[in-house]
């Protein structure tokens, strides 16, 4: 991400709802502190700070997810760590989906907002960058589906590794911190990668969040989604059977 992209972002955090404001601010000085930390040699306490960045910013979108209306689907718990970890995991996830379209990002300083360069079954496309533009489909009409639960299974493999990973992410930032009986932790192997994935995955979900509160179209199919989503694998993560579909419109929004 460009450094004018992510200034501008950081700027943007002014019109979230107070309920995303002051964690989106909160994640943003946690990625200040990281950066310093780094800087001055400590790359465990940066890399701590980067994830307390992340968790952060999941508790922003959710929060402004909540204010806009997406009613059931933002039913998730800010307080419950295991959530945010599950949301955060989303995020990269569907980091990954869209990059299937070779997306690119860049600045208009004129219209003050930022561009969008993606490719469709071969064809280049600008557009004002939006999670209204993509979504996940399903048969040859393209039909909008509820949720991306399944594709997530199946990329991990089972479920049981996708709650594994899960478990790893909630523990992650008390583990990079705390000894145990066999040893004390030394950090990561590569930390820049930590580091770069948590700052992206951070400014990522506050440009989510300020989407959802701009957008004058209801409810974002793409967020929907990723909220079902998550909501369906915090359900299994408390059940040692699969979890249940969620039933009902895809979002409660008219």
């Amino acid at each position: 991400m460009r450094l004018d992209v992510a200034k501008w972002i950081t700027h943007q955090i002014e019109d979230l709802p107070d309920a995303g404001k002051f964690r989106a601010s909160s994640a943003i000085r946690s990625l200040d502190w990281a950066s310093k930390n780094y800087a001055s040699g400590m790359p465990i306490p940066a890399t701590y700070f980067a994830l307390h960045a992340t968790e952060e910013a999941v508790a922003a979108f959710v929060s402004c997810a909540k204010k806009r209306g997406y009613g059931n689907d933002a039913k998730i718990n800010l307080r419950d760590h295991k959530a945010k970890a599950t949301v955060s995991l989303l995020a990269q996830k569907t980091c990954d989906f869209v990059s299937s379209f070779d997306p690119a990002i860049a600045l208009n300083p004129d219209l003050n907002q930022i561009v969008a360069r993606f490719t469709v079954d071969g064809q280049v496309h600008y557009q004002p960058a939006s999670t209204n533009l993509f979504h996940f489909t399903q048969g040859k009409d393209g039909d909008r589906k509820e949720d991306f639960f399944d594709e997530l299974v199946e990329d991990f493999g089972n479920i049981e590794t996708l709650k594994k990973t899960v478990i790893k992410g909630q523990e992650a930032r008390n583990e990079i911190l705390y000894a145990t009986d066999k040893g004390y932790p030394t950090g990561f192997i590569h930390p820049e990668e930590s580091l770069r994935r948590e700052c992206l995955l951070t400014l990522g979900l506050i440009w989510a969040a300020l989407d959802i509160v701009r957008s004058e179209r209801g409810s974002i199919a793409l967020i929907v989604q990723a909220l079902r989503t998550a909501t369906l694998v915090i359900e299994s993560m408390s059940s040692k059977n699969h979890c249940k579909r969620l039933e009902g419109p895809v979002s409660n929004r008219p």
